[in-house]
């Protein structure tokens, strides 16, 4: 209620200066209200990447640089590093939406890709259905990526999940660096 109340108290002020018709102002309120109220707008959830039964996630329930960042960053380093040495994770087929309900070949591949990054149990492995089970891992690996968490694995998704693990690594070890140039700024 803040908004609208914020946006009436601006309406009130442009109104009386001139600044902008009426219609105007509703047409931007509907605008707003649209993107608050759209299924692809991306949520910061508190438990973001908060761990999932024997999922290798790192929690953290701070979505900002703290002083604990650079070692939770060497943690993942560790575990991806441990990736690495195993081979990494599959390349997952983009050539087709997989979301709740659909029976694939490519779900298999996506389950495995899943448990290596920690987004999805062991025990969920083997079937070619999309269940709640993926649907929940998508989300937990959208969310850690910073996409819209739809749990449906489509092209960003794909784009995302099929970056190797050891540029992941690399990725991880070059952000240590700067997150430690960076700590004296605390």
């Amino acid at each position: 209620m803040k908004r609208r109340t914020f946006l009436s108290g601006a309406a009130s002020l442009m109104a009386s200066s001139g600044l902008v018709a009426g219609t105007e102002l509703a047409r931007a309120e509907n605008a707003i209200d649209r993107l608050l109220r759209s299924r692809d707008r991306g949520q910061w959830k508190d438990q973001f990447d908060a761990q999932q039964g024997e999922a290798a996630v790192h929690a953290s329930k701070q979505p900002i640089f703290s002083a604990q960042t650079p070692q939770l960053v060497e943690r993942a380093i560790d575990d991806y590093r441990q990736i690495v040495v195993n081979g990494g994770w599959p390349v997952v087929p983009a050539n087709e939406k997989l979301e709740l309900g659909k029976s694939s070949s490519n779900v298999p591949i996506l389950r495995k890709r899943l448990i290596i990054s920690g987004d999805l149990p062991r025990s969920a492995a083997g079937s070619p259905v999309f269940d709640s089970w993926v649907k929940a891992g998508v989300q937990r690996f959208q969310e850690r990526h910073g996409l819209p968490a739809d749990g449906i694995a489509g092209r960003y998704t794909y784009a995302a999940m099929n970056v190797s693990a050891s540029i992941r690594l690399g990725q991880l070890e070059t952000n240590l660096v700067r997150l430690r140039s960076m700590s004296g700024y605390l």
